[in-house]
């Protein structure tokens, strides 16, 4: 696993060197799911719908993947803080899910308590050039407000499947723009159920991670934009979001499945690399796109981790390069796991 090596400072803050891999929100054990289970009504009563054995597949863009143990919808900040301090009490592994674009289920599904964010904390509001929302806003409708009000900074986000919360936790960009460079301020829960704001400068981040991914979950935040012309706004939107839709397949998929290495991109080394005929089972890699796996129906999590392998393998072989995953792979317990060659459990 990765860890902090150094820093520099940049217009944006302090950014780290070498990104740590996020790691699982998970306890050293399994936890005491009886004593999870008793605190439902406690839940329930903060605003919080408790589902057991739900299926994760449909809640995510590759739509792979067996259910969860227990999903928690939290339409409130309490409600997230009740949810971290139940599972903290109780010893068991947590995640946060929001559009679920970029990670890959296992095929068994999740021991592990899956939290998303509705209601009040998927609303949002705006006043004069600042935008309020919720962590669990879609990022698109963010980008919508913004540019029907005239206010630039996000305009070329629209195309990117994530919640607001989603999109600062891994410091989401494209085309020149970034959400951290809009970003005010932030309120997170931490694991512990202690609620933080953190102003800008308090938030590290780099190319596509920040530590608001990290042990913590976003409920609001603010973005500081500028005043623009909406008709100008709107057509910068429009074009990145159709350049978007000629770079990304249609069929399910999870986007990117690795990071581009300093000074060239993965889905040139993985063309080149001869990964586009590359399929197992109902996975195969797009013939539009090198760096993106579509499920062409049918696809298991097997079938995806398979193919993640032996493409990192024929790059390595290829260019002696060691492809670094985007893609989140989750084991039983919710973990990331950083190793696109590891072993199929």
């Amino acid at each position: 696993m990765k860890e902090e090596v150094g820093c520099v400072r940049s217009g944006r803050g302090r950014l780290s060197l070498t990104a740590p891999v996020q790691e699982a929100n998970c306890m050293p054990n399994l936890g005491d799911w009886d004593l999870f289970r008793r605190q439902r009504e406690a839940l329930e009563a903060d605003s919080v719908t408790v589902v057991e054995r739900e299926p994760l597949a449909p809640n995510t863009t590759l739509r792979i993947g067996g259910p969860a143990r227990v999903v928690l919808r939290c339409s409130r900040r309490e409600g997230v803080v009740a949810a971290l301090r139940g599972v903290r009490e109780a010893g068991v592994p947590w995640i946060v899910l929001g559009l679920g674009a970029n990670v890959l289920v296992p095929d068994e599904g999740l021991e592990a308590v899956v939290l998303t964010l509705v209601g009040d904390l998927a609303s949002i509001s705006r006043e004069g050039t600042r935008i309020r929302a919720g962590g669990g806003v879609q990022l698109a409708r963010v980008v919508r407000e913004a540019t029907g009000a005239g206010l630039a900074g996000v305009e070329c986000l629209g195309g990117i499947p994530s919640t607001l919360g989603g999109a600062l936790a891994m410091n989401a960009g494209a085309y020149g723009q970034e959400i951290l460079d809009v970003l005010a301020w932030a309120e997170v829960v931490e694991e512990d159920g202690t609620v933080r704001r953190l102003e800008r400068w308090e938030v590290e981040g780099g190319y596509r991670w920040s530590v608001l991914g990290k042990g913590r979950i976003v409920t609001w935040a603010e973005l500081a934009l500028r005043a623009e012309d909406p008709e100008v706004l709107r057509a910068h939107a429009r074009q990145a979001r159709e350049h978007r839709l000629r770079a990304i397949p249609p069929e399910p998929s999870a986007g990117s499945v690795f990071r581009n290495p300093p000074g060239d991109h993965a889905g040139r080394l993985l063309a080149l690399a001869g990964c586009k005929e590359m399929r197992r089972g109902g996975a195969e890699v797009s013939q539009l796109h090198a760096n993106v796996i579509i499920n062409t129906g049918g696809a298991t999590a097997a079938d995806v981790r398979t193919l993640v392998a032996e493409m990192t393998a024929r790059v390595r072989e290829r260019f002696g390069i060691g492809l670094e995953l985007e893609l989140k792979i989750l084991d039983r317990m919710g973990k990331v796991l950083a190793d696109p060659e590891a072993p199929l459990a």
